[in-house]
């Protein structure tokens, strides 16, 4: 399953906080797969498209960074997949008098 992880700097984010994420970072083995991962061009987090079956993944992968962001996970589908779904929604939806 993919999701979307938005993450974005806690308010008291120190240049020596930024240096230890940073160390951290480049040792970190992920528990789930990077489709993509930007940093933001404003210094202020960034985006993942992560892939994972195990939610506890998600929960393990986030952990280590929770001193220095807040997350924002959502899980998500390639647009043309959605369409079918939403599809038989809308068309149950329409059919309710």
């Amino acid at each position: 399953m993919l999701f979307a992880s938005i993450y974005t700097p806690r308010d008291a984010t120190s240049e020596e906080s930024q240096k230890r994420s940073l160390q951290l970072f480049t040792s970190w083995n992920p528990p789930v797969e990077f489709k993509a991962h930007y940093a933001r061009g404003d210094g202020k987090g960034g985006i993942s498209i992560i892939e994972t079956d195990n939610p506890e993944a998600i929960i393990e992968g986030v952990a280590p960074w929770l001193p220095f962001f807040e997350f924002e996970i959502t899980p998500v589908v390639p647009i043309e997949q959605s369409i079918p779904p939403l599809q038989r929604a809308y068309a149950w939806r329409d059919s309710v008098q």
